[in-house]
């Protein structure tokens, strides 16, 4: 079943979305930062970011309470 993740700000604007089979907010989050996409402020408290490669993501002021950034 496709599911559409969308990445919003901590002002409630749309920052990336992404829709895919099987879609979750790290594959959206891992989507978002191949193609570029700021994340400066986006809302990821609570995300299960493990084993992601954020590598030149720009989380600058980035809601990352909760988050899984572990590995």
């Amino acid at each position: 079943m496709k599911t559409k993740i969308e990445i919003k700000s901590t002002f409630e604007s749309v920052l990336f979305e992404c829709e895919k089979e099987d879609n979750t907010i790290k594959d959206t989050i891992i989507e978002a930062v191949k193609r570029g996409a700021d994340l400066s402020s986006a809302d990821l408290s609570g995300a299960d970011l493990s084993d992601a490669n954020l590598r030149g993501a720009n989380l600058g002021y980035a809601d990352l309470r909760g988050a899984d950034l572990s590995d």
